[in-house]
């Protein structure tokens, strides 16, 4: 039957077939069903019969019932993982991106992780380029952004026949700011200079002064995927634990392991921290640093391991000289923020607003806020609580400002039209 935008079609036969399309949606069949039967379109998911009935009959389809919505998350999280939810459903090309990088990334943790590996950290970079690659690939697919390296006559270079994709520096290139931030792009990049360095070559002495590298790089992986493809694409709450703590190392340690390095390798490692700008260094999902102080247990029997949190006032000249470097683990319910940097509310709906093609108010805002769960209520005990990457809590003007990071997760997750719904009660 002809498509959604065939012109042979009068307005009436268009509103006619919404018509049937709904009454055997609402009647129990599934609209990726309908849509292989009237438009042979196996990879819509859903979006087109959305978007065709809104269109000739003003009626909203997304408001479904907890059962179905359910049956929708699940069908989402079989897609990515690669498996279609029905015989006659046909994975698109961005749910087959997003399930290799998945299983990528995954490989990568389990070589990273695995006590008897000497060879971690080369195999850990090599599956989570791969793994990154694939995941640029997967937004850019889903975004209708080209990602396939052309000649100057813009067509297509293939390799053996195939298609050839643009490098992943390039592709990090093409996903711009807007989706991947700066600091994420570097630590990528970090991996990919990296990468080239130590092909071919056995360093298990590497292992130690990239950790912190690797462990924002795996942490940057689940939350640009989570962002882009939902919750049913996580790879499991272990990712925001450190990959490997073997045991605590003492400074001296490390640096005799890191004198077991190719000269080219630490100069290569030295000539980076010093080529990173201040506020990329010092930003944690470039490089995660943390600081252990080993205390004395309060019993026999306690563990001979602790972590302490040592109070700003506290804190030695050594310390002290080595902070514009680090990330501190801090309790953020307990940390004021100064504000020069963050948005009002009022500043965020307009921002959202120009950026996002449905309607954006200060209530839209509050059930964004309370859905993503970036700050605790009004009336809670302790307004500190917050998301620290989207939304921070002002002591002295008693109130809260938002991040960038926020604006652009709202216009990225909002421009979703079943994320929409779901969120605001109400397609646009």
């Amino acid at each position: 039957m002809a498509g959604t935008g065939d012109g042979s079609l009068s307005d009436d036969d268009h509103r006619r077939v919404a018509q049937e399309m709904f009454d055997r949606w609402h009647a129990g069949e599934p609209k990726s069903a309908l849509e292989i039967e009237f438009w042979d379109n196996p990879t819509s998911h859903g979006k087109a019969f959305t978007a065709y009935v809104k269109k000739w009959l003003g009626i909203a389809t997304e408001g479904r019932s907890r059962q179905a919505q359910r049956i929708e998350e699940l069908e989402r999280m079989l897609r990515v993982h690669g498996i279609p939810p029905s015989d006659s459903d046909e994975l698109s090309v961005e749910y087959l991106l997003v399930a290799k990088a998945r299983e990528s990334a995954l490989a990568a943790l389990r070589a990273f992780n695995d006590p008897s590996s000497g060879y971690r950290t080369e195999q850990f970079i090599l599956l989570m380029v791969i793994a990154w690659n694939s995941l640029l690939q997967a937004i850019l697919e889903r975004e209708g952004i080209d990602y396939f390296d052309r000649d100057d006559d813009r067509k297509i270079r293939t390799v053996e026949g195939r298609p050839r994709i643009l490098d992943t520096d390039e592709l990090i290139g093409l996903a711009g700011e807007e989706r991947l931030h700066p600091s994420v792009a570097e630590n990528l990049r970090y991996f990919l200079r990296l990468r080239n360095r130590i092909a071919h070559r056995y360093l298990p002495a590497l292992d130690a002064p990239t950790a912190g590298y690797a462990q924002s790089m795996l942490i940057n992986f689940e939350e640009v995927l989570v962002s882009n493809f939902g919750a049913e694409s996580a790879l499991g709450d272990q990712l925001y634990l450190p990959l490997q703590i073997g045991k605590f190392r003492r400074e001296p340690e490390l640096k005799r392991i890191q004198a077991q390095l190719p000269l080219d390798i630490v100069e290569f490692l030295d000539r980076e921290r010093r080529q990173v700008p201040e506020e990329i260094l010092g930003d944690a999902r470039y490089c995660m640093r943390i600081f252990f102080v080993s205390t004395t247990a309060n019993r026999e029997r306690s563990a001979d391991a602790a972590v302490t949190f040592v109070k700003s006032d506290e804190v030695s000249d050594e310390l002290l000289a080595a902070l514009p470097h680090t990330a501190i683990v801090t309790k953020p319910k307990r940390v004021a923020v100064a504000s020069d940097d963050l948005h009002r509310p009022s500043d965020v709906v307009e921002r959202v607003s120009s950026q996002l093609n449905a309607r954006f108010t200060m209530d839209t805002h509050t059930r964004c806020w309370k859905y993503f769960k970036v700050r605790p209520p009004s009336d809670a005990g302790e307004p500190e609580a917050t998301d620290q990457r989207y939304c921070r809590y002002d002591k002295l003007a008693g109130g809260y400002g938002y991040t960038s990071a926020w604006v652009e997760k709202l216009v990225r997750d909002l421009r979703d039209q079943s994320t929409y719904a779901r969120i605001v009660g109400r397609l646009a």
